[in-house]
């Protein structure tokens, strides 16, 4: 028998965007918009939406730097 412990979704997921925020590559302004619903228990996909709607919209309108390739 094991006696690895079996991790909750909810622990999976807070190390999934723990390991994204330390990402470079990804955009910062979309891993800060999923971290903060996280921490704030609103991860939902109405309000991701509209997190992610805003954070694009920042960057198209020139309020926060965009990311470079």
């Amino acid at each position: 028998m094991t006696t690895e412990k079996i991790r909750s979704a909810s622990e999976v997921l807070s190390d999934f965007i723990d390991d994204q925020a330390k990402d470079e590559a990804l955009d910062q302004a979309s891993v800060s918009a999923i971290s903060k619903l996280r921490g704030e228990s609103k991860l939902t996909r109405t309000n991701l939406l509209r997190q992610l709607e805003g954070a694009r919209r920042a960057v198209l309108k020139g309020d926060c730097p965009q990311q470079e390739n």
